[in-house]
């Protein structure tokens, strides 16, 4: 397949997405509040493989694999396949726009209170941890001596980024926000909801 049949697949799987949340009713914007409604739509967002792009609060993004309940009720955890990246939602919305490649989900957080894991240092976004067992950590560091009081870390301990603040944005693989490498550096988290859904507007009529 070449790149441009590749560009025309990806597109119709990004609306394929779109017609399986809506079915065909695909409205100007929708949100979602409840926990379980918001694991929902971020497993069938990244149900076709390939066809979207996650981009972080601080920067970067990786493509989503699968969101599940955490052990914490109130909390989100996002497997990227890279990482496991663990959030409280406040609401998942949705915004679309005359040009489906356009549309784009965005992800806004609860604060999450910071951990014990680091009592002398004030983080600003996110920490870095380890999990031990469900809910307890320990310093990253431990991670790559693979041991904590002596003992080797116990099977199934993992590496966890605890997102404490801050919102996450999910547009096509092949979309022209996608395309802009300078979008890369977590814009969207520095504006509102309303304030981004009206910066991409400006950006379909004038570019970036």
């Amino acid at each position: 397949m070449d790149i441009t049949n590749l560009k025309i697949q990806k597109y119709q799987n990004w609306i394929d997405i779109q017609k399986a949340i809506f079915s065909n009713n695909i409205p100007k914007h929708y949100e979602w509040s409840d926990i379980t409604s918001i694991i929902i739509v971020l497993n069938k967002i990244c149900s076709i493989q390939g066809a979207h792009y996650m981009f972080y609060p601080t920067g970067g993004g990786q493509s989503l694999k699968s969101a599940n309940l955490y052990y914490d009720n109130n909390c989100i955890e996002l497997d990227t396949g890279f990482s496991v990246d663990i959030i409280k939602p406040k609401c998942l919305s949705f915004e679309s726009f005359d040009n489906p490649i356009w549309n784009y989900f965005r992800l806004d957080l609860e604060k999450l209170e910071q951990s014990n894991t680091y009592p002398n240092k004030l983080l600003n976004s996110q920490e870095k941890v380890v999990e031990i067992n469900s809910g307890n950590y320990i310093p990253i560091e431990y991670w790559d001596i693979d041991e904590y009081d002596g003992d080797p870390l116990p099977e199934g301990s993992r590496i966890l980024i605890r997102h404490l603040c801050g919102s996450f944005v999910f547009f096509a693989r092949f979309s022209p926000y996608n395309h802009e490498r300078k979008t890369d550096d977590g814009r969207h988290n520095n504006m509102t909801a309303s304030e981004f859904r009206q910066y991409i507007e400006n950006a379909i009529k004038n570019g970036f």
